[in-house]
């Protein structure tokens, strides 16, 4: 938790019904049929890789409804195990996960990552939580052939910022921290993710 506080304050919630379900489902389930590519020449050059979700007509704050969170977190999983068979064939060592974000599920997304990207990731998340993956995602193809453990997910805040944000904050785990330099910040925790690698 070293360094300066992130600056970030929660985007009000979209409370309005989105119209046109039906359509953006088939939008989403034509999108999410097609495999990310994996590419192997800026992989080697960038020592990582990411496939995130575009989630329109919801923002990256917002939970979209179960189907819509079913089908991506399946196509996650699908492209889990084919930039898994590529990236064995040609490292030693990588890092490769799934993440699935509650509440924020936008920010799901596949991670790849080698050398400093590799330890980079390996240390990003907090300790381990007994919490097992939500009974929605437990039947999808592919699933189980993953580990899975949950981790919280924090953000930090300066104490003005802390005692602006009012409930929404103090409901939530927190406690004070001392940064590198002295100065005292709070540290939230907003939610939690999953962490999906190989079993093996």
């Amino acid at each position: 938790m070293a360094g300066i506080p992130k600056r970030f304050f929660p985007l009000r919630r979209n409370r309005k019904k989105i119209r046109g379900f039906s359509r953006f489902l088939r939008d989403h389930q034509h999108r999410a049929s097609l495999p990310e590519w994996f590419d192997p020449d800026y992989f080697a050059e960038a020592h990582r890789d990411t496939h995130k979700l575009g989630l329109y007509p919801w923002a990256v704050n917002q939970k979209p409804p179960q189907a819509i969170r079913q089908l991506w977190v399946a196509r996650l999983v699908a492209d889990f195990h084919a930039w898994h068979q590529k990236l064995a064939a040609q490292y030693a060592d990588f890092y490769l996960a799934v993440w699935v974000y509650e509440p924020e599920f936008g920010r799901s997304q596949l991670v790849a990552g080698i050398k400093e990207r590799q330890t980079w990731y390996e240390g990003i998340f907090g300790e381990d939580l007994e919490k097992p993956l939500p009974v929605e995602y437990q039947s999808l193809p592919g699933i189980a052939e993953l580990r899975w453990t949950a981790r919280p997910e924090f953000m930090t805040y300066w104490p003005d910022e802390f005692a602006e944000l009012g409930n929404w904050v103090a409901t939530k785990p927190h406690w004070e921290v001392e940064g590198d330099d002295g100065q005292p910040f709070f540290a939230v925790q907003i939610g939690c993710v999953w962490v999906g690698r190989a079993a093996t």
